[in-house]
């Protein structure tokens, strides 16, 4: 295989799961202020926006539907956003490096090796401090701390 047709190969397999995390009809903003509680008028504007420019939410850009989305691990069985959101996603790449959130989410829903080959977007329900470690220890520590 080329070069370019590796490449391709990559390009297809995340355009593949970006559209399959797609599928999971996670909320949009409208949904996500009902689930906290914040008036709705405000739905779309002041708590979405700010949570996710503070990092305590992550949202990640529907092209289709043109608007963010926010998957559904940071979310309790209730509906409450999880206390450890802002923690993990402190750990994780910033906004800068990832603007529509998908190489977050692309980590978050993909089997981890240290986490027994669960994503760390199921571990996070039952073990959030767990998953928090393991992300921070794959981008948080000193890759020349191991030599």
């Amino acid at each position: 295989m080329t070069d370019h047709a590796a490449v391709d190969s990559v390009a297809r397999a995340e355009i593949e799961f970006r559209d399959q995390l797609l599928g999971k009809g996670w909320p949009d903003a409208r949904h996500v202020a009902e689930l906290v509680g914040t008036p709705l008028e405000q739905a779309e504007t002041a708590y979405t926006i700010q949570a996710r420019a503070t990092g305590a939410l992550l949202g990640v850009w529907s092209a289709p539907l043109h608007r963010f989305i926010y998957p559904d691990f940071q979310f309790s069985s209730s509906g409450a956003l999880m206390q450890d959101v802002a923690r993990l996603l402190a750990a994780l790449p910033t906004n800068r490096d990832d603007p529509g959130g998908w190489r977050r989410a692309f980590w978050l829903y993909s089997p981890h090796p240290l986490l027994n080959d669960q994503t760390p977007a199921d571990v996070f329900a039952t073990a959030p401090l767990r998953v928090v470690e393991v992300a921070a220890d794959e981008f948080l520590s000193d890759p020349e701390a191991t030599w």
